[in-house]
Parts: C-alpha cells; structure tokens; sequence
C-alpha cells in the first residue's frame, strides 16, 4: 500500500473512531462534567501507559523524562483542553462545540506566529477573519437559549485555545513521540478536577458510558490518527481533521435528537468553509519537492 494511502485511511478512521465523543458525553446520565473528565481522562491516562509500556518496555521511563519541561507544559495544555471539551459538551450543543473545536487550526496559527515566529500566509488570514465571523453568528444563535448556551461556547473556546498552545509547544520541542504528552495530559485533567468532584459517586451505567471513551475511544482514535499524520502533510491531516466537525452533530441528532440551531448550522458552515477552504488551497499549492512536515523552528 502506497504510503500516502495509509496515512490517508489511518487519519480518517481516526476522525470516524472519534466523531462520536459528543453523543457518548450526551449520553451520560447523572454524573457531572468534572466526574466524567476525571474518569475519561484517567483511563486514557491508564490505557496509554499500558500501551508505552508495551511498546518501550524497561525504557519506557526514560522515553517519558525525554519530554523535557516543553512537553510537560504541552500536557498541561492537553489537560486543560480535556476539561474544556467535557465541561462544554455538558453546558452546550455538541454542534456548537465542534464548530468551536474546528478553528484549532487557526488558534494554532496565531499562537504559532505570536509564540515562535512562525509564518502565516495570507490566505490563512483570511480563512480566519472568515471563521471569526462564523463563531461570532454562532455565539448570537446562543444567546438566551436555556441561559447556558451561551456560557458553554465560551468555554469551547478553551478547547482551541489550550490544544494549540499544546500544539506550538510539541512543534518548539521537536520530532517526539506525543503519547507520553497526551497520557500525561489525562493525568494532569484527573488531578486537577478531583477537589471538585466525588468520583465514586458515579452510577454503574454511567461508568459503562465514560470507560467506553476512556479504555477505546478516545486511545485508539489518537493512536490512528497520529500514525496517519506521518506519512501525509500537515495541511491534510487538518483537513482530516474536520471529519469529526461534520459527522458530531450528526451523531447526537441521531442519538439523543439534539437538533441544530439555524444559527449554529449558518455558523458552523461558514467556520468549516473557512478551515477547509485553507486546507485545500495548502494541498494545490505547488511545492519545490515531495511533501513533507517542515523543520521544527530553531
């Protein structure tokens, strides 16, 4: 199988694996959103640290110290992020979460620039200006809806804005393994919400619900779409990237019937015109040589 191939079905299945988070949340009964950040991201914690040590075996302790304080900080921002999503999918629609979710990579862009000098190019400034406008419509279908809509969009935007610092920090530090970042960013969410949670107060059909995101969803879907990301350009495997964008709302309509709101649809489509329309124009652009990910910056 040709190696841009392989990429390009493991980063789909990836995004397929992971489309339903929402629903899965949704789904949850009586447990709140810090009881189930503490156990999903535990589990991932957990499973991928299984699965270094599987891997590594007696090195897996000196894999892990050779993240260096860059990457600490980077599970940090994952953590972070981690409890964002959950506490946002709990206070608004999973449409209006995702739709936030897919200006990562422009929040990426703006830290990237900002934060290690990484050039924009103006096409990618536009496609920012143009999703800006898509979250702002999506933050004016919010208002008043239940009171809490509009409360949950603006902590979706953490989500963004978290992972793509974590993002720019993995990019400073280099060609590096991200697992050890992300089981230690679900470590880092776990702890930080234990003070404000009982998580033996979660009810057995719950769990059943979160250890499904925890113990499958949420590492395998990392697992593929990372591997994809080796053998495709970056610019694709963001617009890969959008899958979950498209095919989350469609999930909790058809589970939990959480139609969208014309506002969040109007928005979302503008948002997601903007991120692939960025994508694509980076994939057609002629290149000096075979793709590849750029060196990391000095």
């Amino acid at each position: 199988m040709a190696p841009h191939l392989k990429g390009l079905l493991l980063s789909t299945a990836g995004m397929l694996v992971i489309s339903p988070d929402g629903l899965l949340v949704k789904l949850v009964q009586q447990a709140d959103a810090f009881q189930i950040v503490f156990w999903r991201t535990l589990l991932t914690a957990i499973t991928l640290s299984l699965v270094l040590l599987l891997v590594r075996g007696r090195g897996v302790v000196a894999h892990v110290r050779g993240m260096g304080r860059v990457g600490l900080g980077a599970s940090l921002m994952v953590g972070l992020s981690n409890i964002s999503f959950v506490t946002a999918m709990t206070m608004t629609s999973v449409a209006n979460t995702l739709v936030v979710l897919a200006t990562l990579p422009l929040f990426g862009a703006i830290l990237g620039l900002v934060l290690i000098g990484e050039r924009v190019r103006p096409r990618t400034w536009a496609a920012i200006a143009v999703a800006f406008v898509g979250v702002v419509i999506l933050l004016t279908g919010s208002v008043g809806l239940e009171g809490g809509a509009l409360a949950g969009d603006m902590v979706a935007l953490g989500i963004p804005l978290f992972m793509g610092l974590a993002l720019v920090l993995l990019r400073k530090a280099g060609d590096r393994d991200t697992v050890p970042v992300v089981a230690l960013g679900g470590l880092a969410s776990a702890l930080l919400v234990l003070p404000w949670c009982d998580p033996l107060a979660v009810t057995a059909e719950d769990m059943a619900v979160i250890a499904l995101m925890g113990c499958l969803v949420t590492p395998l879907a990392l697992s593929l779409y990372t591997s994809g990301a080796r053998y495709l350009p970056a610019a694709e495997v963001a617009l890969l990237a959008l899958i979950e964008t498209v095919l989350g709302p469609v999930w909790a309509w058809v589970g939990v019937g959480e139609v969208p709101a014309p506002l969040t649809l109007a928005g979302g489509a503008l948002v997601v015109l903007a991120i692939a329309g960025n994508s694509v124009l980076a994939l057609t652009a002629r290149r000096p040589g075979p793709d590849r990910p750029p060196p990391p910056p000095g």
